[in-house]
């Protein structure tokens, strides 16, 4: 289980092409995070000790439209809250519980949802928030 999210507007058949992290996905109009402790809104948290959770963020009213997607004005105010800390996030050198050849691939992790983020709004399309 994890938090599944999908641009709207981009082609929901290439986006099913499997549950991964990775650029293709993203660039395909789909971002994936787990909900255990190696997921990366809960190693975020860890590291700069602030509260990041996608059922958090799915509750807020200020994000979202009355069908559960996040609209494009809830994902520029989201993606302005969370750059500041994705910048201290990847400039971390350390990562709690996290193995040092890892670290890398948490920094990238983060910069695709940042990316995954903006290509929504380029898109000029709702997101599907499936958490």
């Amino acid at each position: 289980m994890g938090a599944d999210l999908y641009i709207e507007k981009m082609p929901r058949d290439a986006q099913y092409l499997g549950f991964e992290v990775s650029e293709k996905a993203v660039d395909l109009g789909y971002f994936r995070d787990c909900y255990n402790s190696s997921g990366l809104l809960a190693v975020m948290s860890a590291t700069l000790d602030e509260a990041f959770s996608w059922w958090g963020t799915a509750d807020r009213k200020d994000l979202f439209n009355n069908e559960g997607e996040m609209t494009v004005e809830g994902a520029k105010k989201w993606l302005a809250e969370l750059e500041p800390h994705i910048t201290k996030f990847v400039n971390s050198s350390e990562l709690p519980n996290i193995e040092k050849e890892d670290i890398q691939y948490y920094h990238d992790w983060s910069n695709l949802l940042v990316k995954f983020l903006k290509l929504a709004i380029e898109q000029d399309s709702n997101i599907i928030w499936s958490v």
